[in-house]
């Protein structure tokens, strides 16, 4: 693995890269929506459905990631 700022950058061949990558799509969303959220003192619906979406889309990437087990 090299080093790009403070990400490690795995090789591209690593069984675990997609899982990676996924797993740091999820984060950089969830990053943006904690600072999102961080800008609202007080609460309105339009914000809470777009927070629910952004939430929603984060838990699909992230449930993505688990591993499929294959059964014989």
């Amino acid at each position: 693995m090299t080093k790009t700022s403070n990400t490690p950058e795995p090789d591209p061949s690593w069984d675990y890269y997609i899982t990676w990558h996924k797993l740091l799509k999820a984060k950089s969303q969830l990053d943006e929506l904690i600072k999102n959220v961080s800008e609202y003192e007080i609460e309105t619906v339009t914000q809470n459905e777009y927070f629910e979406e952004q939430l929603s889309k984060i838990l699909k990437i992230l449930n993505s990631t688990l591993p499929k087990i294959e059964t014989e």
